[in-house]
């Protein structure tokens, strides 16, 4: 707060500012904001120099950070010639070093997204090989424990006793080992569900809460989105602990249908329709053969039942939607060819005269 008081004390003096200055500083800033990007570009080519490709320069984690530096240096300059009273410009001072420190953290984090070009060389020098979500993970790892440094830093800046701040939180151990319990069951969990890999990024699974597409594994918590375009935010220690079921995983689906035939249909045209659903399903290429089954399987109320099941290697649901729908076509129209008529649920009533 007193920060924030001694720089309105900027303005209250501003008409014992040279104007001379005023125009200086202002010249510097704007020179700074011009050429803060150039400043960026030569700074990453210096530490590239093979690399001739424009955009993959820009693209470097610490392109951004070290353009801002600049602007906020042509800022810190222009306020130098100005010429502030020193109880002021100290407090700007502390202010532009805790935004050099953080701008540095944002660089060093952007160093390791998971799709840059350093945490790809990284991987490789490593020969790390694990899935998307292992890598999104150990990014996101990296990442808070370089926020959490330049955290403990600013901190330091600002003038607090990191001692007094440990000897607080050494009296206060167990209400914090008591509200981050919670917090270590899901971060147990988190990396349970990266090492298992019971599902990744983009699998459709099934839990006993939720069913939907995983979108993201966080510290605390995975996030699905559900049929309806909702996301539903699970806690890690939850789902580790459930039994979940990874339809994206299965290497096969099931088709099944039954077909009721009237009760009087021809045994000899039973089983010559039984013959001719086997040629039909082995017709297709995406069923597995050695999964067709065809069978009277029962003779129900309605008539005479015929069981079909077979497995296709069609794995995308719309996909196989469509599969079914046109084999649900091809199987009405050899009925029909056969001459068959379908049983439909009935019940005889009998009259007391």
């Amino acid at each position: 707060m007193n920060i924030i008081n001694q720089l309105l004390n900027i303005f209250e003096n501003i008409k014992d500012i040279n104007i001379f200055n005023l125009a200086l500083a202002i010249i510097i800033a704007i020179v700074f904001k011009i050429f803060g990007s150039v400043f960026a570009y030569i700074i990453i080519k210096m530490f590239n120099l093979r690399s001739k490709d424009k955009k993959k320069i820009k693209r470097n984690g610490f392109y951004k950070p070290i353009k801002i530096f600049f602007v906020l240096l042509g800022i810190y300059i222009g306020l130098k010639v100005l010429e502030i009273p020193e109880n002021i410009f100290s407090s700007i001072t502390k202010i532009f070093k805790i935004c050099t420190i953080f701008l540095i953290a944002k660089g060093c984090a952007n160093l390791f997204n998971s799709d840059s070009d350093t945490f790809e060389k990284v991987k490789a020098k490593l020969n790390f090989k694990g899935t998307d979500t292992a890598v999104n993970f150990l990014s996101k790892i990296i990442k808070t424990i370089i926020y959490i440094i330049a955290g403990f830093i600013i901190t330091k800046e600002l003038g607090y006793d990191l001692n007094g701040l440990a000897t607080g939180l050494g009296i206060g151990s167990v209400v914090v080992a008591l509200a981050a319990q919670e917090l270590a069951k899901n971060i147990i969990g988190g990396f349970s569900i990266i090492i298992d890999k019971p599902f990744e990024i983009g699998d459709y699974i099934e839990t006993t809460t939720c069913v939907g597409t995983v979108e993201d594994i966080t510290f605390r918590s995975t996030r699905i989105r559900d049929i309806n375009n909702q996301i539903i935010v699970v806690p890690n220690s939850i789902i580790a602990d459930s039994s979940l079921i990874n339809a994206t995983k299965r290497e096969k689906r099931r088709y099944e249908l039954r077909l009721t035939l009237e009760l009087n249909t021809p045994l000899e045209k039973v089983h010559e329709l039984s013959n001719m659903l086997r040629e039909l399903l082995n017709s297709h290429t995406s069923v597995f053969k050695d999964s067709i089954l065809v069978y009277f399987d029962t003779i129900s109320n309605n008539g005479i039942d015929l069981q079909i099941i077979s497995y296709t290697s069609i794995i995308d649901y719309k996909e196989f939607l469509g599969f079914k729908e046109q084999l649900n076509y091809e199987i009405l129209a050899t009925v029909e060819k056969q001459q068959i008529e379908l049983a439909y649920p009935s019940q005889t009533v009998y009259l007391k005269k």
